[in-house]
């Protein structure tokens, strides 16, 4: 029962990365006014951020799936 939890909770988590990703790159995509400093650390951290994520909830999912 507790893995099943927990790979629930990883899928759940995975929707709401990806989901959080692409709101962000939408608003990106709609605002034109940033500055070049935003540009620069602002975006590679936010992919580095989701890119985090995606792999944590990634691995959560595998740990339970291989090693019971």
């Amino acid at each position: 029962m507790k893995i099943l939890i927990l790979i629930i909770v990883g899928f759940v988590g995975i929707l709401l990365v990806v989901r959080g990703f692409l709101r962000n790159i939408k608003e990106i995509k709609t605002k034109s006014n940033h500055s070049s400093s935003d540009r620069f650390f602002n975006y590679p951290l936010m992919v580095v951020w989701y890119g985090y994520l995606f792999v944590f909830f990634i691995g959560l999912m595998v740990n339970n799936l291989i090693f019971k």
